[in-house]
Formats: structure tokens, C-alpha cells, sequence
């Protein structure tokens, strides 16, 4: 762990435990170490293996000090320890620490600027590392404090160190305002059956169902993926900035047959590797130009106990990999069928026209109506029987209500491929099929 690199300053000595005899003066020889503070500086080379360290320690009188190490060039991050110390009789001290903060940052520019870091831990007891978990010493060279690896010179400043317990309120405060501002919150696009364009939030993590539909809604003209990953949130200018880990492929197609999973064509993903929102009125509006979305409001913004969706639900239900599993291509030919026909009764319209103007059956009447299912059909009278899938059925009877003859049994269904089948035994009948290409061809 990068914290090991950090206590190079204090490992000599570690294994020399013994000195731990008391000196209740506040200073040996020529430097007060109790109630002062001290800094110093690391120059390392610039690499991860050896940043920079500045270091700002307090020797409280009560026996406790706290130290704060700020990385740089190489590694930004910010350590900060809380411990007690004892000073023997040649003034050196010795320190065991009691916890520690760990902070990582995007880079050294955030770090300089106090931005929110991108992590922070707190270990203690049992969680502290090896480097931390032992007893430090430090020389005491009269005017100054020495660590004995890499010769870091702690000198007395008049510059406060850090309170442990404040500094690590306040930087908990900008990670949960950055990273965890939304969590457990939901945020979907009004005016829809279902929430089906929703983002839902956990801690720093979020998971996005994105659905657009374009300006015609009677065309097949939706999109649906899914984006997961982590945010962070600048109460500055409002911007909630998505970092994608995982995304869907693109599935396009009717936006109520996306909802149940299935899809014309699909595409390649389309985000990068960020998106972004502004957060306006407890809404979430999208900003980025790589495409549109709708504006997802979170209806509950002070009870995330009923603000929807829930994290948890979309993860089982939507997740990346589940999503994209669940999604299947839609029979195109089929869906040509519904497109002049969406319903069955709007088949079974065109079929009553047909029979009554084409056919000359003026007591044409449709019985019943059915949609999908699988039916027998003939390629001629004296073909095999065969089933297929329909799209949609019919049966009828061509006598009057008042006849004294009772009518047969007809029917008339049509497949997926634009072929329909009348009659008794659902034989071809190429009349029909050729009246629906013409029909459809119109």
C-alpha cells in the first residue's frame, strides 16, 4: 500500500522498543517538543515509489499528537495520524498511533485546490497497517526533530497542525457532498406508464436505464441502454459527473416492446467514458451533446425511503450483463404485419372488407379474434399439414343469422411471413396473401 511508503520516515528504530523511560520536561536540550509544532519537507523524485511528503506534526501536552503528511508529485494523497508519544531521557520520541485517515486524489491539482478527495479511509486498532501498527521513533537533534530513514528535519513553526477530528468531519463532509449525495435517491421521467428513463443511486455508485423516443412516436424510433458506474457531484456549478464503468450495447425499436425486451436492431454502446447532468430543482437535466435524454426528477428528495427507483432493483433486474442477456431481436417480418396491422381487429377489419367488396359475401361475419399461438395450416387441399406461428386469427361464418342452414366452420389466420390461410383447413389462399402485399405495398 502506498501508506508504507510514507512511514519510511519513521521505521528506524521501530524495533527498539526498549527506551521508553519518561522525561516530564516539555523539552530536552534546546528544542520544546510538548504544546509545539513542527513541519518539514521530502523532496522525492517524482514517482509514485518516492513523492513528495510535507509533513506537519503537534505534540499536544497531554501526551497525544497529531501528524498530517501531504503527498505529492507522484502520489496525492493526504495521511493524517492521531497517537500518544513519550520523550525519553535523550529526548528522543517515541509514538505509537492510534488511527489514520487516508485521502487519494485525482491528482495533485485537486489536492492543491481542496476539492473533494476520491476516497478516504479511516483505520484503527486491528485495521492498521503494518507500517502504522508498531512503535516510531524520532531523534531529537537539539534544534530540530530527525526521522532516521530519509533524514527528513522537523523544525519548530508557529503553523497549526490540523485537529484530527475536525479535518476528518470536514473532508467526510465534501466526499459525502461529492461522492454520496444522491445515495439511496432515484430520479425517472414523469408523464410515462412506467419509469423506464431512471437513474437510481448507492453511495458513490449509480446504475442508469436510459430510454429517448424521437418526435414520431408511431414510428419504431426508441432507444434503450443501460450505463453503470460511480459519480461525483460539484455543489459548484451543479454538475453531476458519471464515470462509466460498464455499458450496454444500443437496442432500438417500438419503445413499449423495448420495455419488455425486445428490439429491431441494436448498435454499439453510446457513451464514452463520462456523461454528465445538472442537477436544477431536484432534476437531473443532461448536458452532454453525444445525445438526448429526457429530465429525470426525483419526487421524494427529502425521504429517500420512497424516492424510486431503488438501486438495489435496477442492479437485479437491469444490471449490464442482465440487460443485455434478457434483450432479444424482434421477428422484422412480423412486425411488418403489425405495422398495418397493430391490433387484431384491425386485421380483422380489412379482412370483413375484403370478403363483403372483393368476395361478394355481404353476410361475412367475424366470430371470434385470437393473436399469436400456433395454428395447422395447408399449402393446398391436398398438402401436409403443417403448424406455424400466426400473428394474428379470425373465424366466420358467411350465412345469415335467420338461415335455416347451419354455416361450417372457416377461418382465416396470417403468418408472420405476409401469408394467410382460410377455409376449413387453413389452406393457402393466395387471393388473400396477394390482396395483403398489395395492401401493405400501398
Amino acid at each position: 500500500m502506498f501508506i508504507s511508503l510514507l512511514f519510511l520516515f519513521f521505521v528506524a528504530g521501530c524495533n527498539n522498543n526498549s527506551s521508553h523511560d519518561l522525561n516530564e520536561n516539555n523539552s530536552s536540550g534546546n528544542i520544546v517538543i510538548k504544546g509545539h509544532n513542527f513541519r518539514g519537507l521530502h523532496q522525492g523524485n517524482g514517482t509514485v515509489k518516492d513523492p513528495d511528503y510535507k509533513y506537519s506534526m503537534y505534540f499536544d501536552k497531554d501526551g497525544s499528537f497529531v501528524q498530517d503528511i501531504i503527498s505529492s508529485k507522484g502520489f496525492s494523497g493526504i495521511f493524517t495520524e492521531e497517537g500518544t508519544y513519550t520523550i525519553d531521557k535523550n529526548g528522543d520520541v517515541t509514538m505509537n498511533i492510534d488511527r489514520v485517515t487516508e485521502e487519494r486524489f485525482n491528482d495533485d491539482s485537486d489536492l492543491k485546490r481542496g476539492v473533494a478527495p476520491v476516497s478516504i479511509v479511516q483505520r484503527q486498532g486491528d485495521t492498521l497497517n503494518e507500517a502504522e501498527d508498531h512503535l516510531i521513533k524520532i531523534e531529537n537533534k537539539k534544534s530540530y526533530l530527525l526521522g532516521t530513514v530519509n533524514n527528513v528535519k522537523l523544525y519548530p513553526t508557529n503553523n497549526q497542525t490540523v485537529s484530527y477530528g475536525k479535518h476528518y468531519r470536514r473532508e467526510m463532509k465534501k466526499y459525502d457532498n461529492t461522492n454520496n449525495k444522491f445515495s439511496d435517491h432515484g430520479f425517472s421521467s414523469n408523464g410515462m406508464d412506467t419509469p423506464m428513463n431512471a437513474i437510481a443511486f448507492k453511495g458513490n455508485k449509480f446504475i442508469w436505464r436510459y430510454v429517448y423516443l424521437g418526435k414520431n412516436a408511431d414510428k419504431d424510433n426508441a432507444v434503450m441502454a443501460v450505463f453503470q458506474g460511480t459519480y461525483s457531484y460539484n455543489s459548484k456549478n451543479k454538475v453531476v459527473t458519471l464515470k462509466i464503468a460498464d455499458q450496454s450495447n444500443s437496442y432500438y425499436g417500438n419503445l413499449m416492446k423495448l420495455n419488455g425486451f425486445s428490439y429491431i436492431k441494436s448498435g454499439s454502446p453510446l457513451a464514452g467514458s463520462k456523461l454528465k447532468l445538472r442537477y436544477i430543482d431536484n432534476s437531473l437535466l443532461f448536458i452532454s451533446n453525444k445525445f438526448k435524454s429526457w429530465k429525470m426528477e426525483d419526487n421524494y428528495p427529502d425521504d429517500s425511503t420512497q424516492s424510486q427507483p431503488k438501486y438495489e432493483d435496477y442492479i437485479n433486474s437491469y444490471s449490464v450483463a442482465t440487460f443485455n442477456s434478457q434483450m432479444h431481436k424482434e421477428d422484422t417480418e412480423k412486425s411488418s404485419v403489425k405495422s398495418k396491422f397493430p391490433t387484431k381487429e384491425d386485421f380483422a377489419n380489412w379482412v370483413t372488407d375484403y370478403y363483403q367488396n372483393e368476395r361478394d359475401e355481404p353476410d361475412f361475419k367475424v366470430n371470434d379474434l385470437s393473436e399469436g399461438g400456433r395454428v395447422s395450416v395447408r399449402d393446398s387441399l391436398d398438402g401436409d399439414q403443417t403448424e406455424k406461428s400466426v400473428v394474428y386469427g379470425l373465424s366466420y361464418s358467411i350465412t345469415t343469422d335467420d338461415s335455416d342452414v347451419p354455416d361450417i366452420g372457416r377461418a382465416v389466420c396470417i403468418t408472420s411471413d405476409g401469408k394467410i390461410y382460410s377455409g376449413h383447413f387453413n389452406v393457402l389462399d393466395d387471393d388473400l396473401t396477394q390482396a395483403y402485399s398489395d395492401y401493405s405495398n400501398d
